[in-house]
């Protein structure tokens, strides 16, 4: 998992509009992998919805207003599974990547 967090990280530092949604949708599909193995509340969500974020970036021309409305909601949902990671480190690399997108923590908001 920490080459994903790497990856994800990167792709946010660098500017996430940079990514080819080609590169977005791979990302996403490696998320929705390691997600529906995962065992935290919120797992499977998180999963359901990066696959239609998946499936947004493969469209020919992705919905601009549509991606921006799932990524809000899986930077919020990442924040809450953040809050709820029992290993601290994994918790920590969680919440960088909900702030990449913009979440706030629900217990620091």
């Amino acid at each position: 998992m920490p080459q994903r967090f790497t990856a994800t990280e990167n792709a946010f530092e660098k500017g996430i509009e940079k990514t080819s949604p080609k590169q977005g949708a791979k990302l996403a599909g490696e998320w929705v992998e390691e997600l529906r193995k995962a065992e935290f509340s919120g797992a499977k969500g998180l999963a359901s919805e990066l696959e239609r974020l998946e499936k947004l970036l493969n469209e020919d021309e992705p919905d601009g207003d549509k991606l921006r409305t799932l990524l809000d909601k899986i930077g919020q949902d990442t924040a809450k599974a953040a809050d709820r990671a029992e290993d601290e480190r994994i918790a920590e690399k969680v919440r960088k990547l909900a702030e990449a997108m913009g979440a706030k923590s629900p217990a620091k908001a």
